[in-house]
């Protein structure tokens, strides 16, 4: 009680500074186990290249490429953003060609924006053709592959995609 005014002095939850203070870390500490619990129930994606962790480093596997290296397998890729059109323009040192190719555009972080296209051979040519699922923007990194996986070939684009021709070649060591 105070001696002045004979008040009673309001316990300490109703105190305005208290709240004052404790406000702000009472939200970091929701904002904090929020964002925490999203951190952890979602999926960063994966790295799609050949690479793999041993001990402490990072090793790429370059089988793929020497394969395509030893086959001369090459390509050209056109690619026409507007409308969606892909054509390959395949060779190889094979006498047979494969019934179809599979390109994959890799945005570099967002697995969402990757595409996955399955290209068909035209009869009788060394054209291979497809439609892409979805426009392009910013960056990306393309893997031909034929339908066993054995080789692959790898370029990497940048817009602008209208009419770009892209030179696919196994990747360097």
């Amino acid at each position: 009680m105070n001696s002045e005014d004979n008040t009673p002095i309001a316990p300490w939850y109703r105190q305005p500074w208290l709240w004052f203070i404790l406000a702000p870390i009472i939200a970091v500490v929701i904002y904090g186990t929020s964002f925490l619990y999203l951190s952890i129930i979602t999926h960063d994606g994966i790295v799609k290249d050949d690479m793999y962790k041993v001990a402490r480093g990072h090793f790429v596997d370059k089988s793929h490429s020497e394969a395509a290296k030893a086959l001369g397998v090459s390509g050209t890729l056109k690619l026409d953003n507007q409308t969606g059109d892909l054509m390959v323009d395949f060779t190889s040192n094979q006498t047979e060609k494969p019934n179809h190719l599979t390109l994959s555009i890799i945005h570099p972080t967002h697995q969402q924006y990757d595409q996955t296209i399955m290209l068909k051979q035209v009869p009788s040519t060394n054209l291979y053709t497809g439609s892409l699922k979805a426009s392009l923007k910013g960056k990306r990194y393309l893997i031909l592959e034929d339908d066993t996986a054995s080789w692959n070939l790898r370029a990497e684009i940048l817009p602008p995609y209208d009419q770009n021709s892209v030179e696919l070649e196994p990747a360097h060591n």
